[in-house]
């Protein structure tokens, strides 16, 4: 029976190539020069002409030292990048168990996402590159929790430093929330508010740190909240800003507004309901966010030490998309490299040999 199941998985996850293969093959020929603006961006900077912000320079000088092929078009890295991460992707996936028929109709919708935004030459890659090595971290079973969140840690910092500065807010709510765990929900009869606990928790301990911001420094604070505002300044007539996200209580002139801003783009980014006002084409992506939104909050009563940092690193990622992300697209791009995060959060939620483990642990 092992090996039947074993090689169901792997043929089913083989069709990753074949959906990897047919979005490369008509990508360059059916998407808008939109897809590509940052792509060329990042190919105009290389061979050593860094002159943009950090993120792009990063970019940038990555491809530059990994460039032995000496690629010179968008279409070259495009399948260069596709092989190399659809088959680390499949490696992972094949030392899983069986999965189920939404858990592969999920992996299949988020290769066609990665192929479209990420694995191109692009910022997104290198956003993938780090999230797969806090995934290799995570998933370790020989480290503890602590050793897994500091060497987690020292990749975020990296990352914050010297790619977008962001990330460092993003550990910041990694080890509020694990302590928040630690303190609140460890060791405790486990109910389904336990997840939603955690996330209102989080927000305070978020909130308030915000506020401990502004007393130490005004112009970080400003930059903080007025992110999305700043971005977002004359995109509202541009036709590449669809699902563009406005503030709906205006600019962030107030810490109260901000906090009420912030708790509407929650629900809003969480249930994207109203992309479907902005037409039918963006149905595949309402559903596929609600899919994560729904797993994110049934696993409230499957939390235990095994799986809490994969919930905390996507709640984390989630809370700073909600400030930063100025519309839906990016957000989704965005989200979709968390892929190997968010089918281990499906596979948790369809594990049915949790409950014994959390009884036993009683």
């Amino acid at each position: 029976m092992i090996k039947s199941f074993r090689k169901d998985t792997f043929g089913y996850c083989s069709l990753i190539f074949v959906i990897s293969i047919l979005i490369k093959l008509v990508q360059f020929k059916i998407l808008p020069s939109k897809y590509f603006y940052d792509s060329n961006y990042i190919l105009s900077l290389m061979n050593g002409n860094y002159i943009a912000d950090k993120a792009y320079n990063f970019t940038a000088e990555f491809f530059d030292i990994i460039n032995i092929f000496q690629f010179s078009t968008l279409q070259e890295w495009a399948i260069l990048l596709s092989i190399i991460f659809t088959f680390i992707i499949f490696l992972i996936l094949i030392r899983e168990r069986k999965y189920n028929i939404i858990q592969y109709i999920f992996i299949y919708s988020s290769i066609v996402l990665l192929n479209i935004y990420v694995f191109n030459l692009s910022k997104d890659i290198i956003q993938f590159i780090f999230f797969l090595i806090l995934y290799v971290i995570i998933s370790n079973r020989k480290m503890s929790n602590f050793q897994k969140l500091l060497l987690s840690t020292i990749v975020l910092t990296y990352e914050a430093l010297n790619f977008r500065i962001y990330y460092g807010i993003m550990l910041m709510l990694m080890w509020t929330i694990y302590i928040i765990y630690l303190k609140f929900i460890k060791n405790k009869k486990l109910t389904k508010k336990s997840v939603t606990k955690i996330i209102i928790l989080a927000f305070l301990a978020f909130f308030f740190e915000v506020f401990i911001v502004q007393l130490i420094s005004i112009d970080n604070y400003n930059s903080i909240i007025n992110a999305r505002s700043g971005v977002n300044i004359g995109r509202d007539a541009s036709l590449d800003a669809v699902t563009i996200i406005n503030d709906l209580l205006g600019q962030n002139t107030s810490y109260l507004i901000f906090i009420g801003n912030y708790i509407i783009n929650t629900i809003r980014m969480l249930f994207p309901i109203e992309l479907l006002f902005k037409g039918v084409k963006y149905i595949p992506f309402i559903v596929y966010q609600i899919f994560v939104t729904y797993n994110l909050f049934k696993c409230s009563k499957r939390l235990n030490n095994e799986n809490i940092l994969i919930i905390i690193t996507i709640i984390s990622f989630i809370m700073i998309s909600i400030i930063f992300e100025p519309d839906f697209g990016s957000f989704i791009r965005h989200e979709s490299t968390l892929i190997l995060f968010l089918i281990k959060l499906s596979m948790i939620n369809s594990d049915k040999n949790i409950n014994i483990k959390l009884e036993e642990s009683k």
